[in-house]
């Protein structure tokens, strides 16, 4: 089954809830042939083993040490959403940085969660904040709010009811949008079929089926 045929197989079981690696890994792999989910897995494998049980390790082992980091040079590379090209390259985008971390903590049972603010996505574990994208640099709660402002540029006060933990169905259809921002811009026929294929699994974007039929355009 190819990635994309196997991540709209998947989305929408329960098993998917499970495993944020293997389904972060299928977009990027829908995306680029070259790609290897498994080695995706395992490369996440090879960063736990160099943490130690702790968001204080994770934390310094991944992203203080410069090993995964934030590109601020070309912020709008697709490659910055697929998995593979982040464990590659070192670089990403704030989502797939704190997919690492969590998937890093899940396996060695540290209960990392994805915090998907608007504008910008952190890390959370017994109540610290972590940037992954800047470092690793760490937020208290009472600085959250000034730290996002100040990042994001929006004055508004911070809702604290989005202070919650992103599900796994969030962060991938967060990354999705992501992809969607770059790839409309882009209009390159082959891509955005497959991100329709992508986008179309979800019952919730039903409404996107016209804008995906005419991404489909090129093809009919």
């Amino acid at each position: 089954m190819d990635p994309a045929a196997r991540f709209v197989h998947l989305v929408n079981r329960p098993a998917a809830e499970a495993h944020l690696d293997v389904m972060a890994a299928l977009i990027g792999a829908a995306f680029d042939p070259d790609a290897d989910v498994g080695a995706v897995v395992l490369g996440l494998d090879h960063l736990a083993d160099g943490c130690a049980a702790s968001f204080d390790s994770i934390i310094a082992a991944l992203f203080v040490s410069g090993r995964l980091r934030g590109n601020r040079a070309d912020y709008g590379d697709p490659a910055n959403s697929y998995l593979h090209r982040v464990l590659a390259t070192g670089v990403g985008i704030p989502i797939t940085l704190g997919v690492c971390a969590i998937e890093v903590g899940r396996r060695l049972d540290v209960p990392i969660e994805g915090i998907g603010l608007p504008g910008h996505f952190l890390i959370r574990c017994d109540g610290q904040f972590a940037d992954p994208f800047h470092n690793g640099r760490r937020y208290s709660d009472d600085e959250l709010e000034p730290a996002w402002q100040r990042i994001t540029g929006i004055t508004a006060p911070l809702d604290r009811r989005l202070v919650q933990p992103t599900h796994v169905r969030s962060i991938l259809l967060r990354m999705l949008n992501n992809l969607k921002n770059t790839l409309v811009a882009m209009d390159e026929p082959g891509p955005l079929a497959t991100l329709a294929t992508l986008r179309g699994a979800f019952p919730e974007l039903a409404g996107e089926r016209k804008e995906h039929a005419r991404w489909m355009r090129h093809w009919n």
